[in-house]
């Protein structure tokens, strides 16, 4: 009996090319990068861009990628508002007044108010460990209130110390970007706290995109600032570590107030830096 696989000539091995990539990455269409940017611009700035159908899940996690872009573009505008009343002749305390006010008007003040929520958070708690007080007695004021009026005065007042209109461009841009790109990193860490608007609509970005934004944000530091941006990123770095440290042990994951607490933790830890080593 003849053995049918006898005198077949064996299959030549697969060649290089035809053998599938072990990571395959994909270029996003235009429709969904056009939809990233607006989904970032939406949810960072008061901009209401319109979109012709909701956007998939995974182009709402994919959006954070654009977070420091867009965070760049608010401290832009905050510094040009500081540089035009300059001009005019106005002191540096109310050029740097008029800056975080501009700044505040363009993101909704979004992230004090989540950083005032998370701070309310631990001012209940603390409350309810101590009883209210001996006094037992309501409060009027909210720990949040005065946490944001103190980060406001600390933003001004930093902003107001800078040497020129140079430096308060170059420290707006890269504490504005680099605040936010750090906030992708942590949602990237911590796991989304299920009920958080902001956690259940953008969940965790893919790896690819974090190391991106990182990518882009830490570029527009040594763009601005050249060597001496190395610093400001680790100290930010440090600092929104600190704040993600807060949600992996207490809140187990994270939430828009702890986003809006470390962008703001990290803003401010990067403008002391540059106050200091001006």
């Amino acid at each position: 009996m003849i053995d049918p696989t006898e005198n077949k000539t064996p299959a030549p091995p697969p060649t290089p090319s035809s053998v599938p990539s072990a990571i395959t990455v994909r270029a996003p269409s235009p429709e969904n990068l056009w939809a990233e940017i607006v989904i970032a611009l939406n949810y960072l700035t008061r901009l209401n861009l319109g979109l012709k159908e909701s956007p998939k899940p995974r182009v709402v996690r994919r959006a954070m990628t654009w977070f420091p872009v867009v965070g760049a573009l608010i401290g832009i505008f905050g510094a040009s508002v500081d540089w035009t009343m300059t001009q005019i002749g106005l002191p540096g305390i109310i050029t740097a007044t008029f800056a975080v006010i501009s700044m505040l008007w363009a993101t909704r003040a979004l992230h004090e108010e989540e950083f005032a929520s998370l701070v309310n958070q631990y001012g209940q708690s603390m409350d309810k460990e101590q009883k209210i007080g001996w006094l037992k007695e309501e409060r009027s004021v909210r720990y949040g209130t005065l946490a944001v009026i103190l980060v406001i005065i600390m933003k001004i007042g930093a902003i107001a110390n800078l040497n020129n209109s140079d430096l308060v461009f170059q420290g707006l841009i890269l504490c504005c970007c680099w605040s936010r790109a750090l906030m992708v990193v942590a949602a990237s860490w911590l796991r989304p706290i299920e009920g958080d608007p902001v956690a259940d609509h953008f969940q965790q970005p893919p790896a690819l995109r974090v190391l991106i934004a990182v990518v882009l944000g830490g570029a527009m530091g040594f763009a601005v600032l050249g060597e001496d941006a190395g610093m400001l990123l680790a100290v930010g770095g440090g600092a929104a570590l600190l704040v993600a440290l807060v949600g992996a042990t207490h809140l187990r994951g994270y939430n828009g107030p702890l986003l809006g607490a470390l962008q703001q933790v990290v803003e401010l830890a990067v403008l002391g830096m540059i106050l200091a080593e001006q």
